[in-house]
Protein backbone atom coordinates (compact mmCIF):
# COMPACT_ATOMS: atom_id res chain seq x y z
CA UNK A 1 0.00 0.00 0.00
CA UNK A 2 1.01 3.62 -0.25
CA UNK A 3 0.04 6.67 1.75
CA UNK A 4 -0.10 9.80 -0.38
CA UNK A 5 -0.40 13.50 0.36
CA UNK A 6 -1.16 16.34 -2.06
CA UNK A 7 1.40 18.67 -0.46
CA UNK A 8 4.79 17.83 1.08
CA UNK A 9 4.75 15.98 4.39
CA UNK A 10 6.04 17.79 7.44
CA UNK A 11 8.71 16.18 9.65
CA UNK A 12 6.17 15.28 12.31
CA UNK A 13 4.09 13.15 9.92
CA UNK A 14 7.24 11.47 8.54
CA UNK A 15 8.24 10.52 12.09
CA UNK A 16 4.71 9.26 12.82
CA UNK A 17 4.73 7.07 9.69
CA UNK A 18 8.06 5.57 10.77
CA UNK A 19 6.69 5.03 14.28
CA UNK A 20 3.46 3.41 13.04
CA UNK A 21 4.99 1.19 10.37
CA UNK A 22 8.69 0.97 11.45
CA UNK A 23 10.53 -1.62 9.33
CA UNK A 24 7.56 -1.89 6.94
CA UNK A 25 8.39 1.46 5.27
CA UNK A 26 9.91 0.51 1.90
CA UNK A 27 10.44 4.05 0.65
CA UNK A 28 9.41 7.61 1.32
CA UNK A 29 9.66 10.93 -0.45
CA UNK A 30 8.04 14.33 0.11
CA UNK A 31 4.49 13.18 -0.68
CA UNK A 32 4.44 9.38 -0.62
CA UNK A 33 5.23 6.56 1.80
CA UNK A 34 5.41 2.99 0.48
CA UNK A 35 4.36 0.51 3.15
CA UNK A 36 4.90 -3.27 3.15
CA UNK A 37 2.07 -3.86 5.59
CA UNK A 38 -1.55 -4.56 4.89
CA UNK A 39 -2.94 -3.70 8.31
CA UNK A 40 -3.92 -0.16 9.17
CA UNK A 41 -6.61 1.53 11.18
CA UNK A 42 -8.99 4.33 10.36
CA UNK A 43 -7.82 6.02 13.56
CA UNK A 44 -4.18 5.83 12.41
CA UNK A 45 -4.97 7.32 9.02
CA UNK A 46 -7.00 10.10 10.66
CA UNK A 47 -4.08 10.83 12.98
CA UNK A 48 -1.68 11.07 10.01
CA UNK A 49 -4.03 13.46 8.20
CA UNK A 50 -4.39 15.62 11.31
CA UNK A 51 -0.63 15.77 11.86
CA UNK A 52 -0.05 16.55 8.18
CA UNK A 53 -2.85 19.15 8.22
CA UNK A 54 -4.04 17.74 4.89
CA UNK A 55 -5.89 14.68 3.58
CA UNK A 56 -4.01 11.39 3.56
CA UNK A 57 -4.95 9.03 0.73
CA UNK A 58 -4.42 5.30 1.11
CA UNK A 59 -3.81 3.31 -2.07
CA UNK A 60 -3.96 -0.47 -2.16
CA UNK A 61 -1.69 -1.96 -4.82
CA UNK A 62 -1.61 -5.28 -6.65
CA UNK A 63 1.44 -7.39 -7.41
CA UNK A 64 3.26 -5.87 -10.39
CA UNK A 65 2.06 -2.30 -9.77
CA UNK A 66 4.78 0.34 -10.14
CA UNK A 67 5.01 3.61 -8.19
CA UNK A 68 7.37 6.42 -9.22
CA UNK A 69 8.75 8.61 -6.46
CA UNK A 70 9.50 12.33 -6.83
CA UNK A 71 13.20 11.67 -7.57
CA UNK A 72 12.29 9.28 -10.40
CA UNK A 73 13.06 6.11 -8.42
CA UNK A 74 10.55 3.40 -9.18
CA UNK A 75 9.29 0.61 -6.95
CA UNK A 76 7.31 -2.50 -7.96
CA UNK A 77 5.02 -4.58 -5.76
CA UNK A 78 6.23 -8.18 -5.44
CA UNK A 79 4.83 -11.06 -3.36
CA UNK A 80 7.17 -9.95 -0.55
CA UNK A 81 6.43 -6.20 -0.82
CA UNK A 82 7.84 -3.14 -2.56
CA UNK A 83 11.17 -3.59 -4.38
CA UNK A 84 13.23 -0.82 -5.95
CA UNK A 85 13.43 -1.27 -9.73
CA UNK A 86 16.95 -1.36 -11.13
CA UNK A 87 17.93 0.43 -14.33
CA UNK A 88 19.14 -1.30 -17.53
CA UNK A 89 22.66 -1.68 -16.15
CA UNK A 90 21.51 -3.29 -12.91
CA UNK A 91 22.26 -0.17 -10.92
CA UNK A 92 19.89 1.31 -8.38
Amino acid sequence: MSINFEDDMNNEVREKILEMFSEDVAGMDEKTALINKTEFTQRGMKELANIAKQPATLEIHNEGDVKTMSDGTQYRVTPTGWVKILDDKGDV
